[in-house]
């Protein structure tokens, strides 16, 4: 698809009306059927651009899907799309937030745009109270890629949502994402929450947007979530890397074999979250983990290329069993240097 003919297919779409499903059908349902998969790619984002970036959506119920971007600490993006009963009806609606530091956000988007065809599938979500003009995000499905666009207007005093992000990327694989759905059911067009009522002015930070700014007062809180995991992580540190930054890698298969050599093809087909670990952290907790077998791999990137090589200190992977809805323990020693 060249560029002039993707703009002239976004601009057809936003210049229609929003269409109301007929009774007992969920507008746009198909939308849980095309996100599910590891899809990677590059993002442009207004904190910075990403080379190599990588949303995990797995189903977690029978009519919710779901993704996290980790990068550190209380920094992370969720990404969530399911059905739920609002304004009387079923209706596709999509969350969006996480931590920033001790900031907790969450937004939620409701479906008002879906266009699906043999050669694409193109999807609106805007902000459920505030609609297109306080915020809204956009997938493109097309072959095996994504396009995935979300614009906000934080102060809600612009004329139009700013680009805050733009992913594009490929699904390199459903392995994973399959095998959650037959767990769960997935997809079903069943509502996962009831949100006729959540959006109440005494609850929002604004009354013209979704927001919530506090755990406590979010309608659909990581508490409420099925099918998810914590991953508690104990970093044993060697001298040489005592008070030093490393990497945190979470993949499917080792990245860093018990001979001592690197997997590539793991690294380029494998990895589901690169997390930092800060000089003073010997303990990390992952969050919103996919129930699966795992290997962690945590390594001081001495040359700065991204990836365990040579001269870099790391652990041999290490093997971890997910279960779903638990709390799972594991100790990484990273010891090893990379010949």
């Amino acid at each position: 698809m060249t560029i002039s003919l993707f703009f002239l297919i976004l601009l057809h779409f936003s210049c229609q009306e929003p269409q109301v499903p007929l009774d007992n059908e969920v507008y746009g349902y198909s939308l849980l059927q095309e996100i599910p998969g590891h899809w990677v790619g590059n993002n442009e984002t207004v904190y910075g651009n990403y080379d190599w970036f990588c949303f995990d959506f797995r189903p977690i119920s029978n009519s919710h899907v779901h993704s996290i971007y980790e990068g550190a600490t209380a920094q992370n993006i969720i990404n969530s799309f399911f059905i739920a009963e609002y304004e009387g009806r079923r209706q596709v609606m999509a969350r969006n937030g996480g931590w920033l530091f001790d900031q907790y956000r969450a937004t939620y988007f409701v479906l008002d745009q879906a266009e699906e065809t043999v050669a694409y599938q193109y999807y609106r979500l805007v902000d459920a109270v505030g609609g297109e003009d306080r915020a809204y995000m956009e997938l493109l499905f097309r072959n095996d890629s994504l396009y995935f666009d979300a614009y906000k207007d934080n102060s809600g005093m612009l004329d139009q949502p700013i680009h805050h992000m733009g992913f594009a990327g490929l699904n390199i694989g459903t392995t994973y994402s399959d095998a959650a759905a037959d767990v769960v059911n997935y997809p079903t067009d069943d509502s996962e929450v009831n949100l006729n009522i959540a959006f109440i002015e005494e609850n929002l930070i604004d009354p013209d947007s979704a927001l919530f700014l506090e755990e406590s007062k979010d309608p659909f809180p990581k508490s409420a979530h099925h099918h998810i995991s914590d991953l508690i992580v104990e970093i044993e540190r060697s001298a040489a890397v005592e008070e030093q930054q490393l990497m945190f890698y979470l993949s499917a298969d080792a990245i860093v074999k018990a001979n001592g050599s690197i997997d590539y093809t793991a690294l380029e087909n494998s990895v589901f979250r690169t997390i930092d670990i800060a000089p003073q952290e010997n303990s990390y907790t992952a969050t919103y983990v996919h129930p699966a077998e795992y290997y962690i791999t945590i390594f001081k990137d001495n040359d700065g290329n991204g990836y365990p090589s040579s001269g870099d200190v790391t652990n041999k992977s290490s093997y971890v069993n997910v279960l779903a809805e638990d709390i799972i323990s594991a100790t990484v020693n990273v010891d090893f240097s990379i010949p």
